[in-house]
């Protein structure tokens, strides 16, 4: 594991830097924000628009984890093999399975970041009504499980391919 949390808190410093990771946090929460503006404005009949809300919430956080393993799980490892530098950290004396490790982990952190920004949305739909803590924490719990599998499928398709967009092609079809 020599290099791992070298690795991992560069990555991490890498995306903390980026303007890009930041906006798209922001347009997440954003978005959730427009959702919670349409379930109130189609609650008109509906005795529990938190449940409508939550559900929205949910398919959105299922297309992000889509998105995220055929664009960003996928890129892991053949981003290093287009720069060159795959032969640098294996001569700088990280191992194989540490830098899976260093560049899957640092993306998944980042991942779960956004769906701990969506957190207080998520339970602002038990107050609206509809939805139970125990319904929110099972599907966070689903949907993380979707997530790390998704990582691994992307991560694997990245160690496989030598150029980033049939590594995405190939978590694409994998996914569906």
């Amino acid at each position: 594991f020599h290099g791992v949390l070298t690795l991992l808190t560069r990555a991490l410093r890498e995306d903390a830097g980026r303007r890009r990771a930041h906006a798209f946090r922001v347009s997440g929460t954003l978005l959730i924000l427009v959702f919670l503006i349409v379930a109130h404005a189609s609650s008109g009949g509906i005795a529990a628009p938190g449940l409508r809300f939550f559900e929205l919430i949910s398919w959105l956080n299922l297309a992000l984890i889509v998105l995220a393993g055929a664009s960003y799980f996928a890129t892991a490892i053949t981003e290093e093999k287009e720069q060159g530098t795959l032969g640098l950290l294996q001569l700088a004396g990280v191992s194989p399975l540490g830098l899976l490790l260093g560049k899957s982990t640092s993306r998944l952190i980042s991942v779960l970041l956004v769906f701990l920004g969506q957190l207080p949305f998520a339970l602002l739909a038990i107050t609206l009504g509809g939805v139970t803590v125990r319904q929110i924490i099972a599907v966070d719990i689903a949907l993380a499980a979707f997530l790390v599998m998704v990582a691994n499928v992307g991560l694997l398709s990245s160690v496989l391919m030598r150029r980033s967009g049939p590594a995405c092609a190939w978590v694409l079809l994998a996914l569906f």
